[in-house]
């Protein structure tokens, strides 16, 4: 088929992906009405010296979108055909599966009928349609800056009750009740002073933040953009850009040094990804940084405003 480069993604191993689209097999006319009908490039599965069956599906700028296969299937007639797939956690959400594809993948013995659902279900592979599902790892780097609750005060029974006596009787209370009482209410203050911090903290990243999206994998991709957290939404600034290594965003070249350095001295360091930050939902206060995760991604939140 003509124009092969037009829907060879360069974020991906380009040769493997030209040997890919130059066999004979169903996925390949597939590949050209996919991408031409949608506006996407392909990549080639690569995993050591394996070849997955499936292409990944991109974004222009790279960002994966989902995947297309085939599989042969028997039709009502008895006879073998193949059957169309297009598999994107982040954009279908079925109601139910299949016998045939699960509640993230819908499937066709048709090609065009394939586009023609993904069109009337409004799951179009685009960057836009995954901003929805992105949000939800952003949102947790956000909300895992602040505490979330106010500490509370916790004394037992019958200190409560002497302590009603005291007041509305007169009643004396104890050297002894009064040291329990002092501790409980320092450690009180200072659990306040954390969560008054932390809610201070929680507005800067809020009204701002700088976002990493790390995908995970022996060699992650980064998203890179900004985002803001406002009365539960995460609102995501424009667009998210797509690079193989922070390497290449210059403004980040000091953050992630800071970080890096930070995490080779913690126990849950992460060689993996540039950063060294492990996929957990935390707040590291000693470098100012939030992190959560959903789905492939572990989204990174550095606030635009210091302390």
């Amino acid at each position: 088929m003509s124009n092969m480069s037009a829907i060879i993604s360069p974020y991906g191993d380009v040769q493997k992906t030209i040997d890919e689209l130059n066999k004979d097999t169903p996925i390949v006319k597939f590949a050209y009405e996919f991408c031409r009908e949608f506006g996407v490039q392909v990549n080639a599965i690569v995993s050591g010296n394996i070849v997955s069956s499936r292409l990944r599906v991109v974004s222009l700028d790279g960002i994966q979108l989902g995947f297309i296969y085939t599989e042969m299937h028997r039709n009502s007639s008895g006879a073998s055909e193949p059957v169309y797939f297009f598999e994107s956690p982040n954009i279908i959400k079925k109601a139910k599966g299949t016998a045939r594809a699960n509640s993230n993948t819908r499937d066709s013995n048709k090609i065009k009928t394939l586009i023609t659902n993904l069109k009337k279900n409004r799951e179009i592979p685009e960057v836009k349609s995954m901003h929805e599902a992105l949000k939800h790892g952003i949102r947790y780097a956000f909300t895992n800056v602040s505490n979330g609750r106010a500490p509370s005060i916790s004394i037992t029974d019958r200190l409560t009750i002497d302590l009603i006596e005291h007041v509305l009787l007169d009643k004396s209370i104890s050297h002894e009740q009064n040291e329990i009482l002092s501790a409980v209410y320092k450690t009180y203050q200072s659990e306040m002073k954390q969560f008054e911090s932390s809610n201070e903290n929680a507005k800067r990243f809020e009204n701002g933040a700088r976002i990493i999206g790390i995908t995970s994998g022996d060699k992650p991709c980064y998203l890179v953009g900004e985002a803001t957290y406002r009365d539960g939404k995460v609102d995501i600034q424009g667009s998210l850009k797509r690079y193989d290594s922070l390497k290449d965003v210059p403004e980040f070249t000091a953050d992630v040094l800071m970080i890096n350095t930070y995490m080779q001295s913690q126990s849950q360091n992460d060689m993996r990804n540039e950063l060294g930050l492990p996929r957990r939902d935390t707040y590291y206060p000693d470098i100012d940084v939030s992190t959560g995760y959903a789905g492939d991604e572990l989204w990174v939140a550095l606030p635009k405003t210091a302390p």
